[in-house]
């Protein structure tokens, strides 16, 4: 006889409308050709690192640095890692004039 699959928690994370542990507390928003307006996320924060940013950009320190960190709050999903994750995102992006006025990541997406 077959065992019935567990259910999981309405709020696991996976399920649609549960919490996302890799969505930023606060969402990014950056002023910077060629970039993404916004960044929501651990995934975004990646994609941005290596689609949109130059090559000599990508191999500065704090750009490694950034993208070190989201790499092991992807692996992780750990809520303390995710928040090292964005501070370090934020200062790399500060550091290269783009990080324009934050918002919470619930705020509708522009469109």
């Amino acid at each position: 006889m077959a065992r019935a699959p567990r259910s999981r928690p309405a709020n696991a994370p996976g399920l649609v409308g549960g919490p996302d542990p890799l969505e930023f507390r606060t969402a990014l928003c950056i002023r910077a050709p060629g970039c993404r307006p916004v960044v929501r996320n651990v995934t975004e924060g990646l994609l941005l690192i290596d689609n949109e940013l130059t090559a000599e950009l990508r191999r500065l320190s704090r750009w490694t640095f950034a993208r070190a960190l989201l790499e092991e709050a992807l692996r992780t999903n750990r809520k303390r890692d995710v928040t090292a994750a964005l501070r370090q995102l934020r200062q790399a992006l500060s550091n290269e004039g783009w990080l324009a006025e934050e918002r919470p990541s619930s705020a509708p997406k522009p469109g």
